[in-house]
């Protein structure tokens, strides 16, 4: 991979974090649209949190639970948490910027992410690939019997949750000053 590439990859969160920041300076929620983008959010948390229990990162091949379903499931369902904050935001401002980072970005990343993972596990991850959807998930009914909580820690998924949270909260507060419930210091 290129410098560009790997810098890219190493510092993702950063860069989500930046977009996250923007997205919540131009936000101008309300108790509907808060609600709508949380319940919209606990689902990207409940797809990402899932799929975290099946994944021993680069040890092997994930192909159960949700990875029967999607090869990128942690990836839709940071596409559920982006148009979670994004309804929650109630502004079309709000929409492009979480759009602007999701699309390209993680469009990028499945592309690097496939040439990675058919690199290291090769047949294996063909066959794999003819049965799951690339990013989508497939409707099927599937056995979650192996999900792994070791694997949710390790993975540090619990981290996404809170996050989660946090945003909510200050959509919460921004709105609570929109409308005068409390007043701003200073």
């Amino acid at each position: 991979m290129g410098n560009a590439t790997e810098f890219l990859i190493r510092h993702r969160s950063f860069v989500g974090f930046l977009f996250l920041v923007a997205a919540l300076w131009l936000a101008t929620p309300n108790a509907r649209s808060i609600s709508i983008g949380f319940f919209i959010m606990m689902i990207g948390m409940f797809f990402r949190g899932w799929s975290s229990g099946y994944i021993d990162k680069d040890r092997e091949l994930a192909t159960q639970g949700p990875y029967s379903l999607t090869r990128n499931p942690l990836y839709f369902g940071n596409l559920l948490l982006a148009a979670g904050i994004a309804v929650a935001g109630n502004n079309w401002l709000t929409v492009l910027v979480c759009a602007a980072f999701y699309f390209p970005f993680f469009t990028f990343l499945i592309a690097v992410e496939r040439r990675r993972m058919r690199s290291r596990f090769g047949s294996r991850y063909d066959e794999w690939a003819r049965q799951a959807n690339l990013f989508f998930p497939r409707i099927k009914r599937i056995d979650a019997s192996n999900f792994n909580i070791a694997f949710y820690m390790k993975n540090r998924e619990y981290r996404v949750f809170f996050y989660s949270l946090f945003v909510i909260a200050v959509l919460i507060v921004k709105y609570l000053r929109k409308i005068g419930f409390i007043g701003s210091s200073g």
